[in-house]
């Protein structure tokens, strides 16, 4: 299969993981894959570190060379991750034999505008990356349920080796500095937490963007729990900065339309304790693989922490049981063959089969 991923995104979010991550596996799976991205942005630089062929991203005013891509390299998909993609993906394949399909792995909320009829007709399918996604989309648009398909981002399980849990009790949270990612809730409940658990330790982990280091280390002073805070920053080796962690928090409060550091934690056999925000309540197993409290409640962070700091033995079975989940359902083998399963039903309605 010959096939095109628009990805016109300036950013590596979530919504770039997803799309490189699963063209990549898509291409070791022996299939021909070219990246449309704006060049020297970071989806264009990342894709060329995983080997991927790109082509600079094309607009509605200039289609004629993309469509002269698409008769040259015989493209048989085409794949779009936003929606100005969607409607390049739909204006450049009119007229052609080319299969269409939309994915959509951001957090916006789906909603009708102007030509979204016509743009739904001429695409073959619809890849949602969480099952609330997918809801919004029959909801929200009236497609088809048979249209929609829910497929899960996947990780890829040997770069995670489970290692023995560390002697003190460290919380550790791996997020962008933002305040949609909720650390001065998490900054909070350790303050909560301080005086039952003494030896409790927390590490942040993440770069700045909305949110300067700076911010997050005044409000721990103000909460007087700086001492017991390791700001670590960005950090290359990400399975090995959560094999010092006890449990992994995501303490968001909104935003995670997918959630790849909680298939992380899971893959590393750490429980996760999340917000109930997004894909988090289908990643996170309630009282198996982690705990679930709703999103700005400190309080409520703080208690689901004391329950699996209270009782070791169930914090190890759920991390043990993260894995297993990871294995079972959230494999990188799992998530590619499940969107070529989507690929292969969208060119066969493409060519009327």
């Amino acid at each position: 299969m010959k096939i095109l991923q628009l990805v016109d995104v300036p950013w590596d979010s979530g919504l770039a993981h997803y799309a490189l991550v699963m063209a990549q596996g898509v291409k070791k799976d022996g299939h021909e894959v070219f990246i449309s991205a704006i060049p020297g942005q970071k989806p264009w630089i990342k894709a060329h570190r995983l080997g991927l062929k790109t082509i600079p991203m094309a607009t509605l005013k200039g289609l004629k060379p993309l469509r002269h891509f698409l008769k040259r390299h015989n493209i048989q998909l085409l794949n779009a991750h936003t929606g100005s993609t969607h409607s390049l993906a739909v204006a450049s394949a009119l007229g052609q034999k080319v299969a269409v399909v939309r994915t959509r792995s951001d957090a916006r909320g789906v909603r009708a505008r102007v030509g979204s009829t016509f743009l739904y007709q001429h695409t073959h399918k619809v890849i949602a990356a969480a099952n609330y996604i997918r809801d919004s989309y029959v909801k929200a648009l009236r497609l088809p349920s048979r249209k929609v398909i829910t497929v899960y981002q996947g990780v890829a399980l040997s770069d995670f080796e489970v290692k023995p849990m560390p002697e003190k009790s460290t919380i550790g949270i791996v997020a962008r500095l933002d305040p949609v990612k909720g650390h001065r809730f998490l900054l909070e409940a350790l303050s909560i937490l301080k005086n039952t658990y003494p030896g409790i330790r927390l590490r942040v982990i993440g770069q700045e963007e909305n949110i300067k280091q700076r911010e997050l280390r005044n409000v721990a002073e103000r909460l007087r729990v700086d001492s017991l805070v390791e700001f670590l920053g960005f950090q290359s080796d990400v399975p090995g900065a959560m094999a010092g962690c006890t449990i992994g928090v995501i303490a968001s409060v909104g935003s995670e339309a997918v959630s790849r550091v909680a298939l992380e934690w899971m893959a590393a056999g750490r429980p996760v304790v999340a917000t109930k925000v997004g894909c988090l309540p289908e990643l996170v197993a309630d009282s198996v693989t982690g705990l679930l409290v709703e999103p700005n409640n400190a309080p409520a962070l703080a208690r689901a922490l004391g329950t699996l700091l209270h009782n070791p033995a169930k914090l190890a079975a759920m991390g043990e049981a993260g894995r297993r989940r990871v294995e079972e359902r959230y494999s990188l083998s799992r998530f590619v063959a499940e969107t070529l399963s989507v690929y292969d039903d969208a060119l066969k309605e493409c060519q009327g089969v």
